[in-house]
Parts: C-alpha cells; sequence; structure tokens
C-alpha cells in the first residue's frame, strides 16, 4: 500500500486525536468554508505581498535586466540590505571563512540563484500572518515543511529541467493556504492556547478540501507569474500535474511531508525507499537533504 504522507502528515502537525468534532467546530467549520468560499471576503485575509519582492521576482523575470538591478533593489532599504548580508554571513552560506561585507561580494560568491534565494525567504517569512500566539503551534512548523520543500525542490529542478530558483520559490509559497485557513479557523474558534489546540477533525478537513485551492487563489491575487500558478493550481485533490514544475512540487511536497513523519517515527527505510522509487529519487539526495533540513530547522526561532 503507498505511503499516505497528507494524512500523516496532518497527523503530526496537529497531534493526531480520535475525537469527533464538537457543535462549536462543525459550526466554526461551516462558517469557514463559507469565508473561503466567497472571494470578496476570502480577499480580507490575504496578506500583502512586499513590494520588494514584486521588484525582485519582476527582475529576476527580465532578460535585459543584470545582476547588479537586483542589488540595486535589495539595497534601496538599508535594514533590510543588512538582514540579507547576515543570512549570507551564516555556516549554510558563508563556505569562505571570511566575512561577507557588501551585497555585491555576496552575489560574486552565491551567484544571483544564491542571493535570491536568502532575499525571497526572508520576505516570505514575514508574509506569513500567524499571530504570536499560535505561531509555536503551527505556524513555525509549516515555514519549516515550506523551507523543506523548497529546498527539494530546488535540489530536484535539474533533473526536471526546471530552474532552481523557480523550485525553489514555488516551493516556498506552496502552503500559504494552509496558513490562512489556519488563522480563520483560529478566529471562528476564538482560539486561546491554554484552553484549545488544533487536535480534531476541523482543522484537518478544510486543510484537506482546501488548502491548495487557497494557495493558488492567493498566488493569482498577488499576480505572481503563470509559471507559478499553474504548478500551484494543479496541486488540488484529484487534479493531474502536466507541467515538469508541478510534478516538482507534487514529488518534493510528499517527500518532505515524509520527512516529518520519518523524524517522528512514523515512516521506516522500506516505506521510503519505495516513495524513493516512485519518484526516481536517489537515497544520496536524501542524505544531503536530511542534512540541510536540521540546518533549516535550526535557523527558524
Amino acid at each position: 500500500m503507498p505511503l499516505d504522507t497528507a494524512t500523516g502528515f496532518y497527523d503530526v502537525m496537529f497531534d493526531a486525536r480520535p475525537e469527533p468534532m464538537n457543535l462549536l467546530e462543525e459550526k466554526s467549520l461551516d462558517q469557514v468554508r463559507a469565508v473561503l468560499n466567497d472571494p470578496v471576503c476570502l480577499k480580507e485575509h490575504i496578506p500583502t505581498l512586499p513590494v520588494m519582492l514584486i521588484k525582485l521576482l519582476e527582475t529576476l523575470k527580465n532578460s535585459y535586466s543584470d545582476v547588479y538591478d537586483f542589488v540595486a533593489i535589495l539595497e534601496q532599504d538599508p535594514s533590510f540590505a543588512s538582514e540579507v548580508l547576515r543570512v549570507a554571513n551564516s555556516a549554510r552560506y558563508c563556505q569562505a571563512g571570511k566575512e561577507i561585507r557588501s551585497l555585491r561580494r555576496a552575489i560574486s560568491l552565491l551567484g544571483l540563484a544564491g542571493l535570491s534565494k536568502i532575499a525571497t525567504t526572508l520576505l516570505m517569512a514575514n508574509v506569513i500572518p500567524c499571530k504570536p500566539i499560535y505561531y509555536q503551534k503551527f505556524g513555525r512548523q509549516i515555514w519549516v515543511h515550506s523551507m523543506h520543500c523548497a529546498t527539494l525542490c530546488e535540489l530536484m529542478a535539474d533533473s526536471h529541467g526546471e530552474d532552481e530558483f523557480d523550485g525553489y520559490f514555488l516551493g516556498l509559497i506552496h502552503d500559504i493556504g494552509k496558513i490562512i485557513i489556519f488563522n480563520c479557523l483560529c478566529e471562528a474558534l476564538g482560539m486561546v492556547m491554554s484552553e484549545c489546540s488544533p487536535g480534531t477533525k476541523v482543522f484537518k478537513t478544510l486543510m484537506t478540501e482546501m488548502s491548495a485551492d487557497i494557495s493558488f487563489y492567493i498566488a493569482k491575487e498577488w499576480n505572481l507569474p503563470q509559471i507559478y500558478c499553474q504548478a500551484l493550481a494543479e496541486q488540488s485533490i484529484g487534479k493531474t500535474q502536466t507541467q515538469p514544475l508541478s510534478k516538482l512540487l507534487f514529488k518534493a511536497n510528499k517527500l518532505s511531508e515524509a520527512y516529518l513523519m520519518q523524524v517522528k517515527g512514523l515512516v521506516n527505510e522500506e516505506d521510503l525507499e519505495q516513495l524513493f522509487t516512485l519518484f526516481s529519487f536517489h537515497s544520496s539526495d536524501w542524505q544531503q537533504f536530511s542534512e540541510l533540513a536540521v540546518e533549516i530547522e535550526a535557523s527558524i526561532f
């Protein structure tokens, strides 16, 4: 039987419990489903995409732009540029041992892809609208998963004939729908951490039912490039992945879900090998990813 990563992933994420939904949860579920199905109401819950991120994406897609156009955009915000340099000097990126003091130096060492990855990750992290009391319970976990998925997309991109940055950015944004759904449910339930935790069917129901469609809708509202929108559109339940970038995201997402389940002891080596065979994924690449995954989680607070 194929490994059901989605069910296991949600069980880990929400602390699986057998209790059925109570009346309050059923009512909240209906309320939130109505909001998510109403484009006007849904728009009120969509975070604004940072202007800088829009400019950076436009520059990356403009064949007439060069690397220094990208740097110039970052330099417009000195505090953000400093944050980019801080990450560029972290152990994950700085292998030379010498401090990187400028963005121009950073791009010469890390390349446009490396600097783009750092900048877009920092910007997207600020887009996540989770309230502080919910961040550790769910927001951090889904952001870690998104970065894991992005890293796998990047590692697998070349074998799928795709650009590494396109894969990485797609993995980064693919679960924004889950965050929006979670926030809406928290508002509807009036959740307080000490009184209620997201461990019942109400959360899993909407996540499974609507998160992929909401991610696609948000990408369209953000006017993201069509290649990202199309790949997200093909992640919905029952859809067939027809484009290479869509197939890449589907595989990376399943593998990153399996990684979390492995960490929690819910899958064995045989399960993983079956998944690797299905996706033509090498165990050596899994080892590389597993090492990066630990670094990624340690870097997120």
